[in-house]
């Protein structure tokens, strides 16, 4: 898949988003967290080992920033987390869009219409794609194949995991992505562009595993 159809994936996985003037609560990451030189190796490990999640189901608020544009789009809606179906996530603002991105392939519908892509036509693409899902199944070592992985802060108090891309063709799809939290929870996700265009992701109204009703998950991901 090109590199055009991946950004493409950037902005379906962002979700549909409009402008609005509004500032957004909600209780963010440190300045200046991502700075310094990064811990590797078994210092993630505490980090991992609280994302290691067989469900988990949130709210989220989202600002895209883009050079272009003197106001950030913005978007909610709700994501879910099944470890053996993947990642579904509903846009409910500024307009409905319904993705679920699995090990394979990426589902969206929107206006009744349904499409799907797969994802095992591109190395890099997957594996940029399934950061996320393969971060809640905990799978440091996956996720080390495509991608330099750096600790800022520790799993005491805030922490920031940093995404750098390994190889050329993958750095000309993304250009970091950073995961911030906060002791054992996920408070949000930002995702570089090679453009400079910035999508920031935070979470809320988290629940993990049994708190998630089997109701739930079958409604976000529909039939198997």
């Amino acid at each position: 898949m090109t590199t055009r159809a991946a950004l493409a994936l950037v902005a379906i996985l962002s979700g549909p988003a409009a402008a609005s003037p509004d500032a957004r609560d909600g209780d963010a990451p440190p300045a200046g967290l991502v700075s310094g030189k990064p811990a590797r190796g078994s210092a993630l490990d505490p980090v991992f080992a609280h994302l290691k999640l067989e469900r988990l189901s949130c709210k989220f608020s989202e600002e895209k920033r883009v050079a272009l544009l003197a106001r950030p789009l913005r978007s909610t809606g709700t994501i879910h987390f099944e470890r053996t179906r993947g990642i579904a996530r509903t846009t409910l603002t500024p307009r409905l869009q319904h993705v679920v991105l699995t090990a394979t392939s990426l589902r969206i519908r929107k206006d009744q219409r349904t499409e799907e892509i797969p994802l095992d036509k591109s190395k890099d693409l997957k594996a940029f794609a399934l950061i996320f899902p393969t971060l809640l199944r905990g799978n440091r070592t996956e996720l080390e194949r495509a991608f330099e992985i750096g600790l800022y802060g520790s799993d005491s108090g805030w922490w920031a995991l940093a995404f750098t891309p390994k190889t050329e063709s993958l750095r000309g799809l993304v250009r970091s992505v950073v995961l911030f939290g906060r002791k054992s929870e996920v408070v949000s996700i930002q995702v570089t562009e090679v453009s400079g265009d910035l999508t920031d992701t935070r979470l809320t109204s988290i629940l993990k595993n049994g708190a998630v009703p089997d109701a739930e998950i079958a409604t976000a991901f529909g039939a198997p």
